[in-house]
């Protein structure tokens, strides 16, 4: 069952039992002190193991003092400008501590340092990009079903497909014979001029094509030309193929969020990725 989201004290928040954690999206204008006090009496009544707060570093000091901790940054992420943290508070050792840190570690550090890779030539013959509309819904919905066990958000299904479509989300689709092979979202929020490029799939069948890297290309394109100025992502830590798609594209490493999302079947820790568009 996917994670309820809501609002506590004018934040965007997600939570349940899924991730079992409290994710708070977007701080609202809310006292800093209350909203500290809000997430932490929502973690202990239902016994979540985690609390993950993105927030302006300028707000960030609270935070701290609450006995959060500093897990992932993107510099300039607001306007103002002002970096954009990633601040979490754990309530057991075990969701803190990372049994593949060594190897999460070593995905990142393996990763050539180069400059930003074009996107390698044309799709290979039979396979087209489309950007999707509440039409393809039910297709999207069916297709990350049968490629995730376990996913943060519930692009399980066709309704919540929509409402994203609704705020400023756009999928993309990778097609060959008329189904989908991969897809991902750019989920842009015009009040920061960011955008995270997200719900990165692709069917078994079709992996090793680079479809991904041409996806995340053409999205990039498409959030320039809606005025967005930092790109980001939140990926799996545990994933040599998707962190390097982010990195051969240029952006750059931000830090990691221990045992983080619920993905694929377990909960796994995640990686974030920033770039200047």
């Amino acid at each position: 069952m996917a994670d309820t989201i809501c609002r506590i004290s004018g934040c965007l928040i997600q939570h349940g039992p899924c991730n079992d954690r409290v994710y708070m999206m977007k701080l609202g204008s809310a006292n800093t002190h209350s909203v500290i006090s809000s997430l932490m009496s929502l973690a202990r009544e239902h016994h979540y193991s985690k609390i993950v707060a993105k927030v302006p570093s300028r707000s960030g000091n609270p935070f701290l003092e609450a006995g959060f901790i500093e897990e992932a940054r993107i510099p300039r992420f607001f306007p103002e400008p002002d970096d954009g943290l990633f601040l979490s508070r754990f309530f057991s050792a075990t969701r803190r501590d990372e049994q593949n840190s060594r190897t999460y570690d070593q995905i990142v550090s393996r990763i050539p340092v180069r400059r930003e890779e074009p996107a390698v030539g044309s799709l290979p013959p039979g396979y087209s990009i489309h950007s999707c509309s509440a039409r393809d819904a039910d297709d999207l919905a069916r297709f990350y079903a049968a490629v995730f066990s376990s996913y943060p958000f519930p692009i399980h299904d066709a309704a919540h497909i929509r409402t994203m479509m609704g705020h400023a989300t756009r999928f993309y689709a990778v097609i060959h014979n008329q189904d989908p092979a991969a897809a991902a979202s750019a989920e842009m929020d015009p009040t920061t001029g960011t955008v995270e490029m997200t719900d990165f799939a692709t069917s078994p069948g079709h992996r090793g094509r680079g479809l991904a890297r041409r996806l995340l290309s053409v999205m990039e394109d498409a959030a320039r030309d809606q005025g967005m100025r930092v790109a980001y992502t939140i990926a799996r830590a545990g994933s040599p193929a998707m962190n390097a798609v982010f990195a051969r594209a240029g952006y750059c490493f931000g830090g990691r969020l221990a045992n983080n999302t619920h993905i694929g079947g377990s909960l796994e820790s995640m990686n974030v990725w920033y770039k200047d568009l």
